[in-house]
């Protein structure tokens, strides 16, 4: 039984496989897709490299702004030490 189911599984991909082989309209339509998928693979190349110009500004200018953040910080931070030093000198 699974010989004769094997046979006319081959027998039916090989005509079906031949009659898709030959049909035209089956070839316009494999060259189609193809030509679409290549574009495809073209636009997302065009389009990563945009997107990684995008993430590299967005890299820099957060880059920019935890450094201006951290010479704020430290420069705050020394004035409040300062200060605090300023009154225990004043305490004594």
């Amino acid at each position: 039984m699974a010989f004769i189911k094997r046979l006319m599984d081959h027998l039916l991909n090989q005509v079906l496989v031949e009659t898709l082989a030959n049909s035209r309209w089956f070839q316009r339509f494999a060259v189609y897709t193809h030509k679409l998928s290549k574009e495809a693979a073209e636009k997302s190349k065009d389009h990563s490299k945009v997107l990684d110009e995008h993430v590299s500004t967005v890299m820099d200018k957060a880059k920019q702004f935890t450094s201006k953040m951290r010479e704020d910080f430290a420069r705050e931070l020394k004035q409040l030490q300062e200060a605090e030093a300023q009154q225990r000198h004043m305490k004594k």
